[in-house]
């Protein structure tokens, strides 16, 4: 602070202080934090002005102004929150203007990474932890849409205003997979499901009549339903019926597939863990905290049930992986070449499959070189050894053949079941057994098709079209590339059937802005399997209901004839229309992946 006389002797010397400290030194000393609260709603692009100049002051080289400003923005912004609290009603603009005082000057919070820096600070002390729920579930959405508010800070935010029921950074674990244990997709029973339904991606309608009858399928599973308002407020009555715990996302803008960005792996005392990948997706990068997101809100009795007295830890992947093109038995981890495209890419040193270089044989095998170290390390991770379902790469040829699945996920491609004696069967997709199925499609499957994804035009035309695009170049190279993989696993001892794949054009969609991809596939592969003893046969399998009824009843036979009873669910239209399957769009726990203690407690919580 500048002592009165220098003062006076420096404006008298023509030097005069900034405005902005002129004007924040007579906000703080003339008007209370509470006056220029009640301002927000009477004067708000006045009370912009005036909170710019806070920020200024905020910033400024006088510590004691800087000090002074802090205090009087937090308490201005304490006194908002509470005010609209005790009035008990409020307006999406009351919910921004407060966001803007707590932001203090939103413009510069976006691009002046020191002033971010510094308001970040002081928002885990801007609003009253006594709030109700409603406000600060409010406030806390419309942070997080702030460009500038990642995860980390938003957890710090949330768990100063009482928001998070823990802190995920304080579990994270060594990132060291050596002692983890990856359960197989064909081994044990479902005990507790996690699924991501953003409301940005479903009604309430559609994210009850899909919980509904995974419940109904399961009454014992726990359901784990990470989401945000207002789908949460919807669903929060039903939750008991459902068998459902919500967990509030605060509007985070997470993807509805928690397949891909994590595993539910065991610990050497069989807690489990979440591992997070560390290769980021385009287009999904807030992903790589939907992991971190389910540790800090899991329902406390979860929480200990799955990872004892220390709770359920994360920690990040040492290598990449992504579970939807990566299929896991007991001794083996199934992939294709291109789960390891990225891992090659970076091994190589290319930012694209170099595909002028396979016309040699020097070219070939140097990208096979990557793809076997690729493989090496994936197995690692996962504590089996990795086997492709299709053959090797030798020549150009094959490559061609193996460059018709490039874009498609494993899981929604081949399905993996389990037989007597430690056998295994696939089930692989078909583009041929798909032109047959439509067919002998009769006009009611076509309607209902129609209704439940929204295609037009209707009758013969929608036939026609659906027909002509199972026949495009695409669809021949995938198709090859599916015979190629049956034929290499017949070849590899296990029993192969196949099931019809369709591919649905965008472009049929009445409802397509913003969509860029061509295509989304209908499929009966993207399923999850357990093994559980009160099944006939002891296999079970459950996936989204197609919305086509001749494919689903051929479906349920074909699982029936490989000792596996399907339950088709209700589906989530959206998440197949983005070419997320059932597989896609949950994550399990297995009863193999609990301590004695852990599946003891289970059970307790599967019958509240």
């Amino acid at each position: 602070m500048i002592p009165g006389l220098i003062l006076l002797a420096l404006l008298g010397a023509g030097w005069a202080p900034p405005t902005s400290d002129v004007k924040a030194r007579a906000l703080i000393s003339g008007v209370s934090p509470a006056e220029l609260a009640a301002r927000l709603e009477r004067d708000p692009s006045g009370t912009a002005e005036d909170l710019k100049a806070l920020g200024l002051a905020l910033t400024s080289a006088d510590r004691d102004l800087g000090t002074a400003s802090e205090r009087y923005l937090l308490a201005a912004a304490r006194e908002r929150g509470q005010a609209l609290a005790r009035r008990g009603a409020w307006s999406r603009a009351d919910v921004l203007g407060l966001v803007t005082l707590q932001l203090v000057d939103p413009e510069r919070f976006a691009s002046d990474e020191a002033f971010r820096t510094r308001v970040l600070g002081l928002l885990p002390r801007a609003l009253d932890p006594d709030v109700t729920a409603d406000l600060r579930g409010e406030v806390l959405a419309e942070l997080n849409q702030v460009r500038g508010i990642d995860f980390a800070a938003s957890e710090a935010v949330e768990s100063a205003w009482g928001a998070a029921r823990r802190r995920s950074a304080d579990r994270r674990a060594p990132s060291d997979a050596a002692d983890l244990v990856f359960d197989a997709d064909v081994e044990g029973r479902l005990t507790a499901s996690i699924y991501s339904l953003p409301s940005l991606f479903f009604d309430t309608a559609t994210a009850e009549a899909f919980l509904r009858s995974v419940h109904a399928a399961d009454p014992d599973r726990i359901l784990l339903v990470l989401t945000d308002q207002p789908l949460l407020g919807a669903l929060a009555p039903q939750a008991g019926a459902l068998g459902v715990r919500l967990l509030d996302t605060y509007g985070r803008p997470y993807s509805p597939w928690p397949r891909d960005p994590f595993s539910l792996v065991r610990t050497a005392d069989g807690a489990v863990r979440v591992l997070v990948r560390p290769n980021l997706q385009t287009g999904r990068e807030e992903d790589a905290h939907l992991g971190p997101e389910l540790v800090q809100n899991l329902p406390d009795e979860v929480d200990r049930a799955w990872g004892g007295r220390r709770g359920t830890t994360w920690a990040e992947a040492p290598v990449p992986f992504h579970n939807g093109q990566v299929l896991l038995t007991h001794d083996a981890a199934w992939v294709t070449l291109h789960t390891l495209e990225p891992r090659i890419l970076a091994l190589l040193g290319e930012d694209r499959v170099p595909v002028e270089s396979f016309t040699a044989a020097a070219g070939i095998e140097r990208y096979a070189a990557a793809a076997r170290r690729a493989a090496g390390e994936l197995g690692t991770l996962y504590g089996r050894p990795v086997r492709f379902v299709h053959p090797l790469i030798a020549d150009a040829a094959l490559l061609r053949r193996l460059g018709g699945g490039a874009g498609y996920d494993l899981d929604s491609l081949v399905t993996l079941l389990p037989r007597e004696g430690g056998k295994l069967a696939a089930l692989v997709a078909d583009v041929s057994a798909g032109q047959d199925l439509l067919a002998r499609l009769t006009p009611e499957d076509l309607e209902s098709v129609r209704q439940g994804y929204g295609l037009e035009p209707a009758g013969a035309a929608l036939a026609a079209a659906l027909a002509a695009a199972q026949k495009t170049p695409g669809a021949d190279g995938l198709d090859s590339f599916l015979d190629l993989t049956a034929e290499h696993l017949a070849a590899e001892g296990l029993e192969v059937r196949r099931l019809p794949l369709l591919s649905i054009p965008v472009s049929l969609l009445h409802e397509r802005a913003g969509l860029t991809h061509r295509e989304f596939l209908l499929t009966w592969n993207n399923v999850v399997v357990e093994v559980r003893g009160d099944v006939r046969g002891g296999v079970r399998a459950e996936g989204f209901a197609s919305l086509l009824p001749r494919g689903d009843r051929e479906a349920i036979q074909a699982f029936a004839a490989l000792g596996t009873r399907l339950d088709l669910l209700k589906p989530l239209p959206r998440s197949v229309v983005l070419n997320g399957g059932y597989r896609c769009a949950s994550n399990h726990v297995r009863s193999l992946g609990l301590p004695a203690r852990g599946r003891a407690l289970q059970r307790k919580l599967q019958r509240p």
